[in-house]
């Protein structure tokens, strides 16, 4: 994923990049990375629940099993926190504890630090090829009101790091 390659090269040494975002604000954002995630770990935790994760993700799982990325420094308000393979299960069945209708086929990938928004792959979706398979959870919304993000997750993350960490689809 050349985007996260990039990435990785603007930042400073202790994983930091300043950055400009809507009204102005501006601030000196950090991100964290893992340990890249193994082809067969991978395949592994596949079958073991029983599911297809998007081609594009588990290409970002062997670079970073986990990530956060655009997090504010200063007062930790702000930021997305991509789960690794060890989070994606606890962090769905949370999020239906926290009263969402979660279908079967949907399964949460990332959440907002500093609010409840959420992302999800429908995995149905991604399975049979259509592109458009990230879900835009609002916090505050009810389900049948989220709306899918164009793009699959390799053009999300690219379009994500060129937002400097905005929500650029919420952008309307």
């Amino acid at each position: 994923m050349k985007s996260i390659e990039t990435l990785k090269n603007r930042l400073t040494v202790n994983n930091t990049l300043f950055v400009q975002n809507e009204n102005g604000f501006t601030g000196e954002m950090g991100f964290e990375w893992r340990e890249p995630a193994s082809d067969l770990e991978i395949k592994k935790f596949e079958i073991q629940h029983n599911i297809i994760l998007p081609a594009d993700f588990k290409k970002f799982l062997k670079i970073s099993n986990g990530a956060i990325l655009f997090k504010d420094i200063q007062y930790g308000q702000w930021g997305c926190k991509i789960y690794g393979l060890d989070e994606i299960i606890d962090i769905s069945n949370h999020v239906k504890d926290w009263g969402y209708e979660l279908k079967p086929e949907w399964i949460v990938f990332a959440t907002w630090l500093g609010d409840c928004d959420i992302l999800i792959f429908d995995l149905t979706k991604s399975k049979n090829g259509i592109n458009h398979y990230i879900i835009d959870g609002e916090q505050g919304e009810e389900v049948g009101d989220w709306i899918n993000i164009k793009g699959n997750f390799e053009k999300w993350i690219d379009r994500l790091i060129v937002a400097q960490g905005a929500k650029y689809w919420r952008w309307y």
